[in-house]
């Protein structure tokens, strides 16, 4: 069931909010800590709605790819925060927070 407008942003920017400086989710991973497996298009319209407030750099494509429209400045971001990018824009595997993660679902749930 898909959740109300104003309730779908806030529980997104929540899931995105919990992810630290120097890591990375995918926008599939997002949508499955918000509730919403399946729905990772989903979450990347909701991103282009209120992607602005929120570390948006953090949350790349399953493929580990950048978002081809602000590429540039997702890299940047993510260098200054000590991430890796690679040639061909990806991201090194081990920059993406592990499924059980359980400091970041506690930081999910303190919102």
């Amino acid at each position: 069931m898909l959740l109300p407008r104003d309730e779908l942003h806030r529980t997104v920017a929540r899931v995105v909010r919990a992810i630290p400086r120097g890591r990375v989710l995918s926008y599939s991973r997002v949508a499955v800590l918000a509730g919403l497996p399946g729905r990772a298009r989903l979450i990347g319209k909701v991103m282009g709605r209120i992607g602005s407030q929120l570390p948006w750099w953090r949350v790349l494509r399953a493929d580990r790819s950048l978002a081809e429209e602000v590429a540039l400045e997702q890299a940047k971001r993510l260098r200054a925060e000590g991430v890796r990018v690679e040639d061909g824009g990806r991201v090194p595997r081990s920059a993406f927070l592990p499924i059980g993660d359980e400091a970041l679902h506690q930081r999910i749930r303190r919102g």
